[in-house]
């Protein structure tokens, strides 16, 4: 029986090819792209849990910005109960890497760690052991990647390589090979080297030195609300040492805030986003609009689905009065068109696993790292996927199976059986709903495309473009510079060349943060970020200065003076020029001696604050802007700071790395426009086969209106007026 039921079913799939292929391919786009979706927000929501005792490891940093010191961590350790070790780690913007064939490499992903990193995030190595691999304070972790990229495809455990960055300069032996980490972490590295003990002895009883990432773990789980309360209690008395100045200390702790934060290592993605995050944080209201589209997306299909199955019952009645004069049984007949049914629907999600896995593959090659995996590492997502598959399936054969086999034989043969007006009113409002969430998610597409656009585009109060940054922060060109002012008159020389400047700290994205008092009575104290630049520095990254002036060599020295932007200026009250400030380190008598335009340095969720710029000619950065042909201008630029230094070569173009502060929401807006675009096919397909049977079901009545002298003109008003409405 089952046989003869299958023969049937295949001869009326292949007899209905149109509908057949617009009902498996709906279905299957459907469920590829839910799944796509899926795999995206849940990898988003498992950030760092392949870490064993996730559970048990906290982060440790300011509220203000994510970074702490191991003075801190040190308190931390001896006041918390249930502390069991600890982990601090000092990223290095670039290293340099040297082999012992004085091959060398430049990354951006070197950081530096106590010995503990290890017992906090437990992981299996490729090669060594975990339990060698900071055994000495010169050991040196590389990801599997790195490892092939210094050393090929060898064993490199005890190779040495020289490692010099802003931290250190010193001899390191490979002491083990990790896996790549995978793309959900939000601790990106590709060399883990020892700091060294000497660093550390220097630094460790410094509150002041907040420069890495700290992370703790306990021996049980623990309240987050009860560690932040402990921390908040120890660094108030901590504070109250270093600043109390004779208050009692509750009346200290009564209106001091010490600013430190614990944070569960798993929420670190998608809970904080403050100032020098390790990596770009995530955002939940996204992952949740994603999830909605999924549904959507998924509904649609569904709905296309349904619509169609009850479109063709209709031209399924008189099969079903031949088999039930033939002898079919109720309940067989029932049973056919259920088997059916769900047979499409399961072969629909075979066919989107498929899809799904192809997609993933080109996703990934083309930079979406959250796609780097397949489809058969997420089992729970395939049995959802399979079950709605067989739901929808049933759902949609429940319609023929029941409402169809309940009429007469006699009636149904001699053509009295009509479709009800209550089933045409039902599809209508099915395709009606299906354009109206499809149009929906368009216009948010829309949206969401101008915005980036607008980030893109928008003035950003200096000029990005045509400006080469060469890194300096390891004194390549000499431990005294004495190199600089000879390679700047080099540069200088090229008429590709406008001008060239020294700064330190980075323009994009994070400034470090300081405070500074007024030379007055009773000052209040400013929050700041800041950034250490000559007076060549406005000129070449065209900031414009709205009052006072430039710096000036002649009349500047070293962390006297200040140029400050329009927001610092306004919350000082305005008239700014001449007044003197104590800016702590970065200076105790500095003068205003200019204003800004206000300026953009980060993506444009976050808001303009006070930002102050030191006259400090501190050249960790050689700030080049160029105005010749950009490939043979870099070929004259690296053969200029070759001939004064042996270093690599180690720069990169001012605006395309600022464009990668948005290259979260360009991401995004692909998604969306991607998903968007194929809701809003599943929706059109679901509209053409009810088109092409609302066609099948008046071929008739289009030739007697044709015989009766319409024009075509006239029957396609006719028909569309429906669709239209």
């Amino acid at each position: 029986m089952f046989k003869n039921h299958l023969l049937s079913i295949l001869r009326n799939l292949k007899r209905n090819k149109g509908y057949t292929a617009i009902n498996i391919s709906g279905l299957a786009i459907g469920f590829a792209s839910a799944l796509l979706i899926s795999i995206y927000v849940l990898n988003e929501f498992t950030y760092d849990k392949h870490f064993k005792d996730h559970g048990k490891i906290y982060r440790l940093s300011a509220r203000s910005f994510a970074m702490s010191s191991i003075a801190h961590l040190n308190k931390v350790k001896e006041q918390v109960p249930g502390v069991v070790s600890f982990v601090n780690l000092m990223p290095s913007t670039s290293a340099t890497l040297t082999l012992e064939n004085n091959q060398s490499f430049v990354d951006e992903a070197v950081y530096y760690t106590t010995s503990d990193y290890f017992k906090i995030f437990e992981q299996e190595l490729v090669y060594g052991t975990v339990d060698q691999a900071f055994a000495e304070p010169n050991g040196l972790v590389l990801t599997l990647t790195m490892a092939q990229r210094l050393f090929g495809n060898v064993n490199p455990l005890g190779m040495e390589v020289t490692v010099v960055s802003q931290i250190s300069s010193d001899v390191h032996k490979v002491t083990g090979v990790l896996p790549d980490l995978p793309a959900n972490t939000h601790l990106k590295f590709s060399a883990l080297a020892g700091l060294p003990k000497s660093f550390e002895d220097r630094v460790k009883d410094s509150f002041s030195y907040t420069t890495g990432y700290s992370y703790f773990k306990t021996s049980n789980d623990s309240d987050v609300k009860v560690l932040n309360g402990q921390v908040r209690e120890i660094f108030t008395r901590v504070n109250y040492q270093r600043f109390g100045e004779g208050k009692p200390f509750e009346a200290f702790k009564k209106d001091h805030d010490p600013g430190m934060w614990v944070l569960p290592l798993t929420d670190v993605h998608l809970e904080s986003n403050i100032q020098f995050e390790a990596s770009e944080p995530g955002n939940a209201e996204y992952l949740y609009i994603f999830l909605g589209i999924a549904v959507f997306i998924i509904v649609l299909a569904a709905i296309n689905y349904v619509n169609l199955a009850t479109a063709q019952a209709s031209k399924r009645a008189k099969e079903i009065g031949v088999r039930t004069v033939l002898g079919s049984f109720k309940s067989q007949l029932i049973s056919r068109f259920l088997v059916e049914s769900v047979l499409i629907s399961f072969t629909a999600v075979l066919l989107g696993f498929g899809l799904a896995e192809a997609s993933l593959k080109l996703l990934a090659t083309n930079g979406f790292n959250h796609f780097q995996t397949n489809v058969f590492q997420f089992p729970e997502l395939l049995s959802l996927m399979i079950s709605i598959a067989l739901l929808t399936g049933l759902l949609a054969g429940i319609y023929p199976a029941f409402y169809l086999t309940r009429f007469r034989p006699s009636s149904v043969l001699k053509g009295d059986f009509k479709v009800g007006e209550k089933s045409k009113f039902f599809r209508n409002s099915l395709v009606t709903f299906q354009l109206a969430v499809s149009l929906t998610l368009a216009v948010f597409s829309v949206f969401a495309s101008k915005q980036l656009h607008y980030s893109l585009e928008k003035d950003l109060g200096f000029e990005k473009d045509n400006i080469i940054v060469i890194d300096n922060s390891k004194s390549q060109l000499g431990e005294e510079d004495e190199n600089l002012e000879p390679l700047r008159n080099e540069l200088l020389q090229s008429a590709q060349i406008a001008n060239v400047s020294f700064s330190h700290y980075s323009m994009i994205n994070q400034l470090p943060l300081s405070g500074m008092l007024e030379l007055v009575p009773e000052s209040p104290y400013y929050r700041i970020q800041y950034k250490y630049t000559d007076s060549r520095f406005l000129s070449t990254m065209g900031f414009r200065l709205v009052e006072g002036r430039d710096f000036n060599d002649e009349l500047d020295d070293d962390r006297t003076a200040m140029i400050v932007n329009q927001s610092m200026a306004k919350k000082l009250g305005g008239d700014v020029l001449g007044r003197r400030f104590d800016a702590n380190f970065n200076g105790k008598d500095v003068e205003i001696v200019g204003v800004v335009e206000d300026f953009h340095h980060q993506d444009f969720s976050r808001e303009i604050g006070p930002v102050v710029f030191f006259f400090r000619p501190y050249p960790s950065q050689i700030n080049v802007r160029i105005t010749g042909g950009v490939k043979a201008t870099l070929k004259t630029i690296e053969d200029t700071y070759s001939a004064f230094t042996n270093a690599p070569f180690d720069y990169y173009f001012f605006d395309q790395k600022f464009d990668q502060l948005f290259r979260k929401e360009e991401r995004l807006g692909q998604i969306i426009s991607l998903f968007t675009g194929l809701s809003v096919f599943v929706a059109l397909l679901g509209l053409m086969g009810l088109i092409s049977y609302k066609l099948d079901q008046r071929i008739k009545e289009i030739g007697i209106r044709k015989v009766l002298g319409a024009t075509v003109a006239q029957i396609l008003t006719m028909l569309s007026k429906e669709m239209v409405w």
